[in-house]
């Protein structure tokens, strides 16, 4: 599935729901390394909030994924990155 400028794929499991998306993988194309981490979140604004009062920091700031939904990646008081992700649907 082509996404702007990068080909990206969404992922499933063969018992979930039509259009139940429980990951993406893409072509590496910045020199990225390793994996991140995305928790499904029902209000990423409320989620980014209660993740800083805990210490945590935003390392890449809320971002649209057209006709997908909000992401946005943090980093742990202990340095573990992950992302948080709203669903558009």
């Amino acid at each position: 599935m082509p996404a702007g400028t990068m080909d990206y794929w969404m992922i499933s499991h063969k018992d979930a729901a039509k259009n139940e998306t429980m990951g993406g993988i893409y072509k590496r194309t910045m020199g990225e390394t390793g994996f991140i981490n995305y928790f499904s979140v029902a209000n990423i604004d409320k989620s980014l909030a209660k993740a800083t009062s805990l210490g945590a920091k935003v390392v890449h700031a809320k971002e649209e994924i057209p006709r997908m939904g909000l992401f946005a990646i943090i980093q742990d008081p202990d340095n573990n990155t992950f992302a948080l992700f709203q669903s558009a649907r």
